[in-house]
C-alpha cells in the first residue's frame, strides 16, 4: 500500500461538476456538514474524505473539458509557452485600448488567434484568446479582461486547444492522438455489434483496449530489479 496518499484522488462528474474525494489509509475520520474529515488518532482503515482546499502543487486534471468536446488542434502541436517572473499584465495600454500581456522578447512563439492559460498571477489567471500578436514582447486580448499586475509573481502563460462550436471531419474530441484512435475503434466496435458482426466487435474492442493501454504506458516509467544467480567457474 502507498504511503503517498496526499498524491491519491478520485473524483466523480455529475453535470459540470467535477466532485473530488482523497484516498487514504489508517486514518480516522468523521462528518462535518454532511463531508467526511481525517481526525487524528487512531487507526480507522481506507477511506474517501473531503480534501484539504489548501491542495499543495494543485491538481491537474487531463481531457475533462466538460463544455469543450471538440477542438480545432492537438494538444501535442501547442509548444508555445512562457515562463517568468517579470511578465506583467496591462489593462487596456496596448495602444488599440486592449489589454496586454508583457514579456521582454518572450512571446514570440504566440499567434494571433491562439488561446493561451494564465496561471500564477496575482489577479489574471483565466482562458484568453489572443486578439492581435503585436510583437514578441506584447500580447494583445480583449478589452476587459485584465486587472494591472505589475512583474512580481512567477507566471506560466501556455497554448491550449480552441473549442469549434460547429465541428466538422477536420476536427477531434478533446483527447490526445493515441486516445482519439482509440475512440475511433470504440465506435467502430459499437457499430458491428448493432449489425450483429461479433467477431468484429470484439476485434476493435482489442484494438481499443490496446491503445488505451499504450496510452497510459507512454505515462509511466517502470523499471525491475531482481537478483543474479551465483555462478561458478571452473
Amino acid at each position: 500500500m502507498s504511503y503517498d496518499t496526499h498524491k491519491t484522488w478520485l473524483y466523480k462528474l455529475e453535470g459540470r461538476d467535477i466532485h473530488l474525494y482523497q484516498y487514504i489509509d489508517g486514518v480516522a475520520t468523521d462528518t462535518l456538514a454532511g463531508y467526511k474529515i481525517a481526525l487524528p488518532g487512531e487507526y480507522y482503515g481506507n477511506q474517501l474524505i473531503y480534501p484539504n482546499e489548501d491542495i499543495t502543487n494543485g491538481l491537474r486534471f487531463e481531457y475533462t473539458a466538460l463544455i469543450e468536446p471538440f477542438v480545432d488542434e492537438a494538444w501535442e502541436d501547442l509548444t508555445a509557452r512562457a515562463s517568468s517572473s517579470t511578465i506583467s499584465f496591462g489593462d487596456g495600454d496596448g495602444g488599440s485600448s486592449r489589454d496586454t500581456i508583457n514579456y521582454t522578447s518572450g512571446l514570440g512563439d504566440f499567434a494571433t488567434g491562439d488561446k493561451v492559460r494564465i496561471i500564477g498571477s496575482a489577479s489574471n489567471d483565466g482562458d484568453y484568446v489572443i486578439a492581435n500578436a503585436a510583437s514578441s514582447s506584447i500580447l494583445e486580448v480583449a478589452a476587459g479582461s485584465f486587472a494591472t499586475e505589475a512583474v512580481g509573481q512567477s507566471i506560466i502563460v501556455y497554448q491550449i486547444p480552441d473549442e469549434d462550436t460547429t465541428p466538422d471531419e477536420t476536427n477531434h474530441v478533446n483527447l490526445n492522438r493515441m486516445l482519439s484512435l482509440a475512440v475511433v475503434d470504440f465506435i467502430k466496435s459499437q457499430l458491428a455489434d448493432i449489425q450483429g458482426d461479433i467477431q468484429k466487435k470484439e476485434y476493435y474492442m482489442r484494438e481499443f483496449w490496446k491503445k488505451v493501454g499504450d496510452n497510459e504506458s507512454n505515462k509511466r516509467k517502470i523499471s525491475v530489479t531482481f537478483p543474479i544467480s551465483p555462478f561458478a567457474v571452473k
